[in-house]
């Protein structure tokens, strides 16, 4: 059976210095990324990314704004995994 993953991602981004928070990933993908977690039942798009920056960052982020989404589609499982990308500087 094809499975639906929902992921939220945030760039928390510095105003005074123009910088943004990344993570050096080390589970199954590796590199350089926004922070990012899972969607749990129950919750709403932006509640998970507030939560999970918490749960990532020890950071409480507010006034996250929408700025994209990703779809990955894997033709051989039909699996789907879906980013909902927000921006904050608060």
């Amino acid at each position: 059976m094809a499975k639906v993953s929902l992921t939220c991602m945030c760039m928390i981004q510095d105003l005074k210095t123009n910088k943004v928070l990344v993570q050096d990933r080390v589970l199954d993908w590796k590199g350089i990324s926004f922070p990012a977690g899972g969607v749990e039942e129950g919750e709403s798009l932006v509640e998970a990314a507030i939560r999970e920056m918490k749960e990532e960052t020890g950071l409480t982020v507010s006034n996250l704004r929408p700025c994209g989404i990703v779809h990955w589609y894997n033709d051989k499982t039909g699996d789907r995994h879906l980013v909902f990308n927000y921006k904050t500087s608060d």
